[in-house]
Parts: structure tokens; sequence; C-alpha cells
């Protein structure tokens, strides 16, 4: 973090027009199209037209100001004060040509964290990138769910994601299990995905471990060797009590959790929980004591239940979790997950918290 106060105090006074804006020149007005319901309208006017000219041919802001005064007869401090104007606004940015190789690979999601959370000085927004840089992500589960939140915060550059399966890829993986080929069939899942991430992104630590957990003692083990651990994403289906573990061992060993998964076509994201927020057992009814409770029958029935699933439907649920995992560990915005479930209609797209 000291490399990163000391370069921007060393960097140059370089002005551009944020980047992530559309204008349109409409009515009078210039609009700085941000999305479709939010923007910017600014009355057009010779100064507003001067100035996104000269950021065109330069980007020195004393050049700038010199020009508005020369051409314009406006003070100095005036000129100042309108350039600053439109930084306070969010539409214009400090930055540097001297860019730190973070933010060469990574420039495009900090446009979406500046988008999100206008900041004056774009690089501010390495601070971002450096918490996810500095987060270690355990991940429940390498199937559907878990191969997309994998592949997600492994190119979002998450410094250090443990997977952990007990599972071999089968031709049936292969619909939606999208880390995984043909040449995989019969491998250990973790091993080849672990493989395809570092291919990714080498400056990501890939942990790879094969083991089941059946107990709350499993669970602990593997918390505590693989620690400290910052998020434990759970998009394991089995065991049911694996939310009730997380949340009995997340206030000892400091993390958050996540759980991601689906019920036919309906998706389940969340909620976002930690030793901060209540536990999922006095947000949410669990139906695995229940479930454990059914007479035989039943429970033979049960043991033949298939989950529908498809690459794109995890896709879809799997990157919301990560992106909301991202939004808390940057700071852009709290996550809409704390405390909170999301249910996805995948049928209807429809949208609720349940």
């Amino acid at each position: 973090m000291d490399y990163y106060f000391c370069y921007l105090a060393s960097m140059k006074q370089q002005l551009r027009l944020k980047s992530h804006y559309h204008l349109l020149r409409k009515d009078g007005y210039i609009d700085f199209i941000k999305t479709l319901d939010e923007g910017i309208r600014i009355p057009e006017n010779e100064v507003l037209d001067y100035l996104i000219s000269s950021l065109q041919e330069t980007s020195a802001t004393m050049e700038i100001v010199s020009k508005l005064k020369s051409t314009y007869q406006i003070p100095e401090n005036v000129a100042e004060k309108l350039i600053q104007k439109f930084i306070d606004l969010g539409v214009f940015e400090y930055f540097t040509d001297d860019l730190p190789i973070a933010l060469n690979r990574y420039h495009r999601q900090l446009l979406l964290f500046d988008a999100i959370q206008s900041e004056p000085q774009f690089e501010t927004h390495i601070d971002q990138q450096l918490l996810l840089t500095h987060t270690h992500v355990l991940i429940l589960g390498i199937g559907g769910i878990g191969n997309f939140i994998a592949l997600s915060l492994t190119a979002s550059g998450i410094g250090k994601i443990t997977l952990v399966d007990f599972d071999v890829v089968e031709e049936t993986n292969l619909n939606r299990q999208v880390l995984f080929s043909e040449s995989d069939l019969g491998k250990s899942k973790v091993l080849q995905a672990a493989s395809r991430l570092m291919e990714l992104n080498s400056k990501c630590t890939i942990v790879a471990i094969e083991k089941s957990i059946k107990s709350i003692l499993d669970l602990e083990e593997l918390v505590r060797e693989s620690g400290p651990i910052s998020y434990l994403v759970l998009a394991a289906d089995q065991p049911p009590e694996l939310v009730l573990w997380a949340s009995s061992l997340c206030p000892k060993y400091n993390f958050k959790y996540i759980k991601c998964g689906y019920m036919s076509y309906q998706g389940l994201i969340g909620p976002l929980l930690g030793p901060k927020t209540k536990s999922y057992e006095q947000l949410f009814e669990h139906w695995g004591a229940t479930i454990n409770l059914q007479d035989q029958l039943i429970q033979q029935q049960n043991e033949k239940f298939i989950a529908p699933s498809m690459a794109a439907s995890n896709a879809i649920l799997s990157n919301i979790a990560a992106l909301e995992m991202i939004k808390d560990i940057s700071g852009i915005v709290p996550s809409c997950l704390i405390e909170k479930r999301l249910l996805f209609n995948l049928k209807t797209m429809e949208l609720k918290f349940g």
C-alpha cells in the first residue's frame, strides 16, 4: 500500500473525460449517459464544447486552464473551479499514463468499479483491486456452480482460491462444468479445475484438495488447515447441514460464507453471512433435520433425485453470487445478499428476495 500512495503522489496532473460515458447532444443539452436510467445532463454551451474538444487534443490540466483563460478570458481560478465542478459531477477524472500492471489486466473491471462508485482519480480503484488480491476464497464443491464461481473469481484477480471436491469428471458433467473437457473424463475434478484456472491467471494461487465433507468436524479441519480463509462458498448440495456447520464455524474462524444453488428452475443465491451478521438459522428455515427424519420409503425415493441443470443456468446464478462477493470484498457498494437470499425464476426471469 505504501508503494501505491507514493505512486499517486508522483503522478502527473492529467485530465480526461471518464471513458464509461456515452455523449449525446439533444434538445439544447449534452447528455453524459451511463445507463438507460442514469446520467448527467448539462446545457450545451460553447465552453463545454471547447472543454470536450480540448480533452481530445491534450490531457494536461494546466494547459486546458491556460486555453480557457486565453480563449474565453476566464480567470485562472474560475477555470480551475469549473474543471473541479466537472470532476465533482463524476464527468472528468485525473489519471496517469504510467499504469501499474494490475490496472492493465483489470482495467475493464476497474471501469465498472468507477461506474458504480465514481472517484476523481481513476487509479484510486487500485485499492479495491488490492483487496481482491489479498482475499482467500475456499470453494466447497466444484460442480456446475463451483466451476463458474471459481472461473469468475480467478479472472477477477482473487489472490488465493482453494478448491475442494472428492469427485472425478464424468460425461454428464460436461453440459455445465465448463472447466472440464472430454480429455478430463475419469480425472480428479479439483486437479483439472486447478490446472485450468492457473492457465487463466498465473498470479492467482490455486490450491486443490480432494476431500469429502461428511461432518462439522471434517469442515472445521478443512477450514483450520486451509486458513486463514476470507470467504467460504457453499457450492455443494450435500450434506444438507453444510450451511449450519458454516454458520457455527464462521465466528470462531472469522470468515464469511455464501450459499448458491438451485431447485429445478429456481435459483437460490445467498445469503452472504459472517461473524457480524445474523446466523443462517435465525433468518431461514432449514430442512436438514426434517429430511433426515423421513421414513425409508421417502428417503429411498429422494436418493434418486437428479438436479435439472445446464451451463447457461449455472452461469447466471453463479456469476450473481461471484459479483456480490466482489462487491463485498472491494467495498464498491454493499452486497445485496447480506442476510438476504435471492430467488431467481429461470422460467420467467422474475427476481425476488425470500
